[in-house]
């Protein structure tokens, strides 16, 4: 870790200054494993000397989850204070930035309930509504990032003897934290995703049609005045924030009840610790009406069971085939890393800001004009080498978007 330590530094400022664009005096919420204590405390550092003064650590160990679950009561659960998260409404009432540090601890939960997971979950997400809220409306600075732990790196590399520190430099290689220049390395990406998604915007189209050689053929409807987006997420105080890091994605949200045909999964999908592998989605007028999966049937069921609206689609997202996360041909076990290495699709909650001035509108107004609303947001993958993505615009004009799994516009 020494000679990481200059790279580590490096990370916290990008994610404080360029990613949450943190004011001095602003509350920080910091979301993440006790075993990466060693970063967090370079954050909470970092933090203090840009004049941060009131900052929430909310630490957790999977395998006190793990052990938790397997042997408690959901109702005993309910009332364990390690699954309290009414402190995220606490801070969203302040207006504080989130940082959530990503991890992954692949199989740890493969003996466990999903349906269990999923109604704990649920219970979790209840505590959170001001959060999501207030998120969703982009009243809130956050930012999701990557940071290993020992069974994530023994998973992506078994036969490296110091493989957390090699699943490091492969997390900050790709954050461009090792480039000599990070902050203009990132900015670059930003400009280029940018011109893509105005292109997009320009091409006022009604749906996207979907193919490829798994078997997917799938029609998308996007809603009247869409808007994609790239990392940027513009918040209502003006300032330009970095939701995702890493992000190689351009992204909107469909027409709730305006997705048909079958779409398969071209990676597996890692979700509360559990595996998915090889499974299809079918849907008419928006609604999942058939799936399968040959690993994680009952993981999926859960995820499209979630609520009432967890069956629809909440987002589509562009990615390149040809891109710095899928170029190291890994399953990285992480959904953060993995849909930035795919064009992917998410069932459940749509983004506001995905059409004109949505972010100021109220949840009954978005519904009416076609977003779906959830408790829940799942991603899952979708590209291929061979994927063809074609746009139709509102005089039926067909536009070539993907070919060979790459944007063409």
């Amino acid at each position: 870790m020494v000679f990481m330590k200059e790279y580590l530094e490096k990370y916290a400022s990008i994610l404080l200054e360029d990613c949450l664009k943190i004011k001095k005096g602003e509350p920080l919420y910091i979301a993440g494993p006790m075993e990466r204590y060693d970063f967090i405390r370079i954050l909470v550092k970092k933090a203090y000397e840009i004049g941060v003064k009131d900052i929430k650590l909310n630490l957790k160990d999977a395998y006190i989850k793990h052990e938790q679950i397997q042997n408690l009561t959901l109702e005993e659960l309910k009332d364990n204070d390690w699954w309290n998260a009414s402190d995220y409404d606490e801070y969203a009432k302040k207006g504080s930035a989130f940082l959530s540090l990503a991890c992954e601890y692949p199989g740890l939960m493969a003996d466990v309930s999903a349906q269990k997971l999923a109604k704990m979950s649920l219970h979790m997400n209840e505590q959170t509504k001001l959060f999501e809220l207030r998120r969703n409306k982009n009243e809130l600075s956050w930012c999701i990032a990557a940071v290993p732990t020992q069974d994530w790196g023994d998973k992506l590399f078994p036969n490296e003897k110091n493989s957390v520190d090699k699943l490091w430099k492969l997390i900050l290689d790709i954050c461009l934290i090792t480039d000599k220049n990070p902050q203009k390395a990132l900015n670059d990406k930003i400009k280029i995703s940018h011109e893509r998604a105005h292109k997009i915007n320009k091409l006022n189209l009604k749906y996207l049609h979907y193919k490829n050689s798994l078997g997917t053929d799938l029609t998308v409807e996007l809603p009247d005045n869409y808007l994609f987006h790239n990392i940027e997420m513009k918040l209502a105080d003006g300032r330009i924030v970095f939701p995702n890091l890493p992000s190689e994605e351009i992204y909107s949200s469909p027409k709730k009840e305006g997705t048909n045909g079958i779409v398969y999964a071209s990676k597996p999908l890692s979700h509360n610790g559990k595996l998915i592998k090889d499974f299809y989605l079918e849907f008419k007028d928006g609604k999942v009406i058939d799936f399968k999966a040959k690993e994680g049937y009952e993981e999926l069921k859960e995820i499209i069971n979630f609520d009432n609206s967890s069956c629809y689609l909440g987002e589509v997202a562009l990615v390149d085939v040809d891109s710095p996360i899928s170029n190291t041909n890994m399953l990285f076990y992480t959904t953060l890393f993995d849909e930035n290495a795919s064009c992917h699709l998410a069932l459940g909650q749509s983004f506001a800001d995905s059409i004109k001035g949505g972010e100021k509108l109220d949840i009954e107004t978005l519904k009416a004009k076609g977003l779906n609303q959830s408790k829940t947001h799942v991603d899952f993958m979708i590209g291929t080498e061979d994927l063809e993505i074609i746009g139709i615009d509102k005089d039926n004009n067909k536009i070539e978007i993907f070919k060979n799994g790459n944007c063409i516009l």
